[in-house]
């Protein structure tokens, strides 16, 4: 019979007593141990909690005790272990971010030492492309500082192949990002100062905000959408659209709104388009939570358009002939081809061609219940001559 056997804490022993540590720091110490000693092999998420681990035993030996300690009960090399005490420290704010990106140990630590601008930058360049390598890391870091001297604004220029694009990508990224937000943040504080006011003038905001607003609009799609060839009308390239209806297509189109006063609620609606919409939607653009909610109410769907224009009903009034629409008929409905045929061709010359009838009518349109026979040619103009009495 097989037995279960049981991992050992660590690899060699470790003298508390001979190292001045007691009791109650012990076990502290110890439980950090068995945790670090557990994970194994580590996942993003296990290298933050192995991280928070050996920053708690670093704290608790500040005072040159924590390489030895790391190194006999832990088994990990000591700076190794420094390394996954930077990613806790330095990464902890862009945890969550980074966990979903599922970015590895190795990168974590050469992420570790990057500025806020750096990391942001980063993480724009993992989502963007689906993953993080070390190589992506090291072109990001090379476009700030570089052996503790400042590189030079056109030195970037000069890198040549992909590694040299990634650095002119990743330092749009973090600058054009930087930009748009600050913009965006600009046109909030504007527009919370003047709804503090007892009156808000419409005037005195536009010119504040409308140039930022159109600024901020050419930012987020040369951030964020791509270019496509429009040669049929003349012009090279326009760029994308963002989806209808989704989040981002209400930024673009609240900051397209904002640029031009002229498209901007009257002056009795301010209040309430400016408090209830554009900050909840320019809000949401710029937030530094994970996944934040979306503010306003989900869009709708648009109802279906009537099959026949209102005011063509009339046409018809002087038709006995016309079929009535039943609405218990199901898209299903049997009708024969030819009859559709025949009714839409009658039904097209009696109203000058104003009214006719599609076969591949949308399935949320009403189908004819039953097409009645169309009368003879000689007794419909009989019925159109009116009746004189002799």
């Amino acid at each position: 019979m097989r037995t279960k056997t049981t991992k050992t804490i660590a690899t060699a022993a470790y003298s508390y007593e001979d190292n001045g540590i007691g009791h109650s720091m012990r076990e502290q110490l110890e439980t950090s141990a068995a945790h670090i000693f557990d994970l194994g092999r580590r996942t993003t998420e296990q290298t933050f909690e192995l991280g928070d681990h050996l920053a708690q035993a670093a704290d608790l030996l500040a005072d040159g005790r924590f390489d030895h300690w790391v190194k006999m009960r832990s088994g990990l090399a000591p700076r190794s272990a420094r390394n996954y005490t930077a990613v806790y420290r330095n990464l902890t704010p862009y945890r969550d971010e980074l966990v979903d990106l599922s970015v590895g140990a190795t990168v974590l630590f050469h992420l570790s030492s990057a500025t806020t601008d750096q990391i942001t930058a980063a993480i724009a360049f993992a989502e963007a492309n689906g993953r993080l390598q070390v190589a992506d890391v090291k072109a990001i870091l090379a476009s700030g500082e570089e052996g503790g001297h400042k590189a030079e604004k056109d030195d970037q220029f000069w890198t040549g192949g992909v590694g040299g694009l990634k650095v002119l990508i990743a330092a749009k990224i973090r600058d054009g990002l930087k930009a748009f937000i600050q913009h965006v943040v600009t046109i909030c504080q504007a527009i919370e100062a003047a709804l503090a006011k007892s009156r808000v003038i419409k005037e005195a905001l536009a010119k504040q905000i409308q140039d930022i607003a159109r600024v901020a609009r050419q930012e987020l799609e040369s951030l964020a959408l791509f270019l496509e060839p429009e040669l049929d009308w003349g012009r090279n390239t326009k760029p994308t659209k963002f989806p209808k209806k989704t989040g981002w297509a209400e930024v673009n189109d609240t900051l397209y709104t904002l640029g031009g006063v002229d498209g901007w609620p009257k002056s009795k609606d301010m209040r309430d388009w400016l408090a209830l919409h554009v900050l909840p939607v320019l809000g949401w653009a710029v937030s530094k939570g994970r996944k934040p909610e979306w503010p306003l109410a989900a869009p709708t769907a648009v109802a279906s358009e009537p099959a026949v224009p209102a005011e063509a009903v009339s046409v018809g009034d002087r038709h006995d002939a016309e079929p009535a629409m039943l609405d218990e008929v199901s898209d299903d409905a049997d009708v024969p081809d030819e009859a559709i045929d025949r009714f839409g061709a009658a039904l097209a010359e009696a109203t000058g061609g104003f009214m006719t009838v599609s076969r591949e009518a949308p399935r949320n349109r009403k189908q004819f219940a039953k097409v009645p026979a169309l009368a003879d040619d000689s007794v419909a103009e009989a019925e159109l001559v009116p009746a004189v009495t002799p």
